[in-house]
């Protein structure tokens, strides 16, 4: 009975240990204290430091940044309560000017199977109705560039937000709006040639 109590205090000091270890462990990253917008400059009161143990799955941003951050803009939506992450900011406007963010919805056939990802350069085709001849001319083309990508929706659809030269975003939403389009991915390496 004394052994087995002797165990019991060793096994309850050795888990205190490894708790208290835990807790050492932690590191100072920014947390976000207020909602910040998409597009919306940081500033110091949305930000408050918070305590983080290491994990590779995560990249907060750490407290030391902290002056750095602050005058930056939101790269997307921020949450109050969550942790900063290292793309979550950014010192470019999006979109600059002369630049338009356009949603173009998407069944899965209509766009590669190749994982479609923010900074790929892409091009949105006007297609054919189901059933149609194919043309006999290469379709119409819009360039763009990926700013953000959407689970599946609801009605199966998947959004992919695209950054276009804002005197054609107006052609490009119209072509959308029709159904009839269809996504290609670019090489990286063709860059502005496109």
């Amino acid at each position: 009975m004394i052994a087995l109590g002797t165990a019991v205090l060793a096994l309850g000091g050795g888990g205190a240990y490894m708790l208290a270890q835990q807790a050492n462990d932690s590191v100072e990253v920014i947390a976000i204290s207020n909602n910040v917008a998409r597009g919306e400059v940081i500033e110091a009161g949305d930000l408050t430091i918070a305590a983080a143990s290491p994990d590779p799955a995560l990249n907060p941003v750490p407290a030391a940044r902290m002056d750095e951050i602050v005058g930056q803009r939101a790269a997307a939506d921020l949450t109050a309560g969550t942790l900063l992450s290292q793309d979550a900011v950014t010192d470019v406007i999006i979109p600059a000017a002369g630049q338009t963010v356009v949603g173009v919805a998407l069944l899965p056939p209509q766009l590669p199977t190749e994982q479609i990802i923010p900074g790929d350069q892409v091009r949105v085709f006007d297609t054919t109705n189901p059933g149609d001849e194919p043309p006999r001319e290469t379709p119409s083309a819009i360039a763009a560039t990926v700013v953000s990508v959407s689970d599946v929706t609801d009605t199966g659809h998947i959004i992919v937000n695209v950054l276009v030269e804002r005197d054609v975003a107006g052609d490009l939403i119209a072509r959308v709006a029709t159904g009839r389009v269809g996504l290609a991915l670019d090489s990286i390496e063709d860059g502005a040639d496109r």
